[in-house]
C-alpha cells in the first residue's frame, strides 16, 4: 500500500492538477490500493448529491481509499499537520488540495472555516474524533465538526465505516481479503442536541452485526 502511495505522490505531481489525466490516475491508484489487500467496499444508503460535508469514523489511513471508492475522488479530507505532512502522504494532500489542521496555531479554527468554505462545491469529509481510533468503537466527538456546520450552514451527513480493522489494521499491520462496509445515514437536521444525537446513531450503527 505505501508503495502504490508514493507511485500516486509521484505521478500526480507530474500532472496538471485535477486534469484529466490527474484525475485518471486518482481513480487507478485508489482502485490499486484497495485491491493490494484484497478488499471490497459496499456503499449502505444513499449519500446525497447536495451534502456538504461528510462526518465520518476514522481507524486507520485506509479509511480514505475505502470512502475513495464509493463517494468519488473529488473530496476533500481535514487531517492534522503530523500525518497529513509527511511524504509521500504530503505531495498528495498538496497537489489534491486536502486541508490540514495545525492544531498548535491559535488561529487555526479561522483557517479551517475558510478552507472548508473555499470547498464550496466539493465533498469535504471530517473525522470528528479528531484521531485515528484503534479500540474497536468510536471515540468521543471533539467540537470542530460541530462548529463547522453551525456556523458555515453547511448541510451535513454522518457515515460510518464498518469492520476496517478486521480488513486492514495499521497498527497490527496485517491485512486480509474482505468486504468494508460504509453505511450513510440520513442528512442532519440542525437542532438542539443534534451532534451529541449523531455520536449516538453511528455508534449503534457501528456495533450492529
Amino acid at each position: 500500500m505505501y508503495v502504490a502511495i508514493a507511485a500516486q505522490s509521484v505521478a500526480l505531481y507530474l500532472c496538471k492538477s485535477h486534469g484529466t489525466t490527474f484525475n485518471k490516475y486518482r481513480r487507478f491508484f485508489t482502485q490499486m490500493i484497495v485491491n493490494s489487500v484484497g478488499a471490497k467496499v459496499k456503499l449502505i444508503g444513499t449519500i446525497d448529491a447536495d451534502t456538504d460535508i461528510l462526518i465520518i469514523n476514522h481507524q486507520s489511513m485506509f479509511d480514505i481509499f475505502s470512502l475513495e471508492q464509493v463517494v468519488g475522488n473529488d473530496i476533500r479530507f481535514i487531517g492534522r499537520t503530523g500525518i497529513m505532512d509527511v511524504w509521500p502522504v504530503s505531495r498528495i494532500v498538496d497537489v489534491v488540495g486536502h486541508i490540514t489542521v495545525d492544531q498548535k496555531d491559535s488561529r487555526a479554527i479561522i483557517k479551517l472555516l475558510k478552507d472548508v468554505k473555499a470547498c464550496k462545491g466539493k465533498k469535504v469529509v471530517i473525522f470528528p474524533e479528531g484521531t485515528r481510533s484503534q479500540s474497536g468503537k468510536i471515540e468521543p466527538f471533539e467540537a470542530g465538526a460541530k462548529l463547522l456546520v453551525e456556523k458555515l450552514k453547511l448541510k451535513a451527513q454522518p457515515v460510518v465505516i464498518k469492520n476496517i480493522l478486521d480488513i486492514y489494521n495499521e497498527s497490527a499491520k496485517t491485512a486480509k481479503s474482505g468486504t468494508i462496509e460504509i453505511e450513510a445515514l440520513p442528512p442532519v437536521t440542525i437542532t438542539e442536541g443534534w451532534y451529541e444525537q449523531i455520536q449516538l446513531q453511528m455508534n449503534e450503527v457501528f456495533i450492529k452485526k
